[in-house]
């Protein structure tokens, strides 16, 4: 609500309500015109009307109800006409809403972008001159559609672009082999990556006590993670970060748990039988070493449980600072939708469109949007408003009068942006720093103590924790400006 009430955003806010007999989903369309929301709308339909069943299996399919598509149409071009976006806000808990095809349904029908409000914030550094990406692909060997659609996603991003863009692929021994026959040898900008060396990196790594994700005490852990893939790629980046990671792999279910199926060696033929799986905790975690800002996440046409991805790309935008998206590769097989969407977030403020289309969804913290939306935004110059990073005004409610100075110290990662603003990469520690530090920013800001309604403790833990972030944040930053 803190995002909500700062950027005055206009808000359809969707609840699961388990209090009746009946679950029912509660879907209230507000605006925020003084930073107050205020309800304009209210429908309350029983789950059913959403195409779940009466049990808390995930749905095959699912859908937004009619009644509601027509109240929001309604809303759009009256209260909230002058607004250039709908925002979705997915109360937690609220089960398997987040598989909804909000977007694909409500942007057509209201001629606006509807984009998700995350929980997280503020908008990290992400500097870099270069678009700098990594693609990482594993598809069954008989899917003819995959290097096909790395070498259009790959053209569709560099035309998306005025800038440089530069691309690692990690994939599967299938797509290698077919993408060194499709992609030009002489490519400097386009790097293919030996899936033969995954293994050997990984055992490499490993002996040397440096595997890409480690358990408790700093022990590499001993699960189905694949820590081959997770290693080969970040030796493949060699120590150079990127900005933006983009994921393809089919997905299931783990009982309730969403998450993705790959081959244990990309060297090897994928089977179904024999695969791993990829929970979201260690997607997040491996673009969050990497140093990637972008997260997206590409369902493939063979997809057996797209509702799989939608649920981990949902859960994953929620939690993370950055911008994530969820792209259906069956309606946008170019991948020129994602590639748009990219390039808003890449592209100088205000010269790209807010990404839209029925092929993807996207969580964006507003201030990525405040040079594209038609309503005013806070003043920077007014001295009675307090500001995060030096760019988004905090909202006077209760939790934001209780942040401190030096939580607002902890996260701007000015001097971060400013020593590498001419040059083309990050180094790949610097940009994981500013992953770590957004998050543990967001953690402070989001469970940050109130005068009058927390204990003292509480309080005084709070004011503890900051001030330890914002001398680690100048730490960093002098750190950077001596690298």
């Amino acid at each position: 609500m803190i995002n909500i009430r700062r950027w005055h955003l206009a808000v359809l806010s969707v609840v699961l309500d388990l209090s009746q007999r009946e679950a029912a989903v509660v879907a209230d369309l507000l605006t925020c015109p003084d930073g107050r929301p205020q309800l304009r709308h209210r429908l309350s339909l029983p789950v059913g009307a959403y195409g779940f069943g009466p049990g808390v299996d995930p749905p095959e399919h699912s859908n937004v109800p009619p009644e509601l598509v027509s109240l929001t149409k309604k809303f759009v071009s009256g209260e909230a006409g002058s607004e250039s976006a709908l925002w979705l806000r997915l109360v937690p808990p609220y089960g398997h809403l987040g598989a909804v095809p909000w977007e694909d349904v409500l942007t057509p029908a209201t001629d606006r972008p509807v984009l998700r409000v995350p929980d997280r914030l503020p908008v990290a550094a992400d500097p870099g001159g270069v678009w700098s990406m990594a693609v990482v692909l594993n598809a069954p060997s008989d899917a003819g559609w995959a290097a096909s659609y790395v070498e259009a996603f790959v053209g569709a991003v560099r035309h998306s672009f005025t800038n440089r863009v530069k691309t690692h692929v990690f994939s599967d021994l299938t797509v290698y082999d077919e993408l060194r026959a499709r992609l030009p040898k002489t490519d400097p900008h386009t790097l293919l990556h030996d899936p033969g060396d995954a293994v050997r990196v990984h055992r490499e790594r490993s002996k040397r006590g440096v595997t890409q994700f480690r358990g408790p005490g700093g022990k590499p852990r001993r699960s189905p993670t694949p820590l081959p893939w997770a290693d080969w790629i970040a030796t493949g980046l060699d120590g150079e970060a990127v900005r933006a990671l983009h994921l393809v792999a089919p997905a299931c279910f783990d009982g309730s748990r969403p998450q993705l199926t790959v081959s244990p060696d990309p060297a090897q033929p994928v089977d179904p039988r024999a695969c791993t799986y990829v929970a979201g905790e260690e997607i997040r975690l491996l673009a969050d070493s990497i140093g990637a800002s972008t997260l997206s996440l590409g369902s493939p046409p063979d997809n057996p449980s797209d509702v799989s991805t939608r649920l981990l790309a949902d859960a994953l935008g929620l939690e993370r600072a950055g911008p994530t998206f969820y792209s259906d590769l069956l309606n946008d097989p170019d991948g020129d939708a994602l590639a748009r969407a990219y390039a808003f977030v890449g592209a100088p403020p205000g010269s790209e469109p807010i990404p839209r289309g029925p092929a993807l969804f996207g969580y964006l913290q507003p201030e990525h949007v405040k040079y594209s939306l038609a309503q005013f935004w806070p003043d920077p110059d007014q001295p009675q408003q307090r500001w995060l990073t030096g760019r988004a005004p905090i909202s006077d409610s209760a939790t934001s009068r209780a942040l401190l100075p030096e939580a607002l110290a902890a996260v701007p990662g000015d001097a971060v942006a400013w020593r590498y603003a001419s040059e083309d990469y990050v180094p790949g520690w610097v940009a994981a720093t500013e992953r770590f530090m957004e998050s543990k920013a967001a953690e402070l800001l989001t469970a940050a103590g109130v005068p009058g309604e927390t204990p003292a403790l509480k309080q005084a833990y709070d004011q503890g924790v900051a001030k330890a972030m914002s001398e680690l944040r100048g730490l960093a930053d002098g750190r950077t400006e001596e690298a």
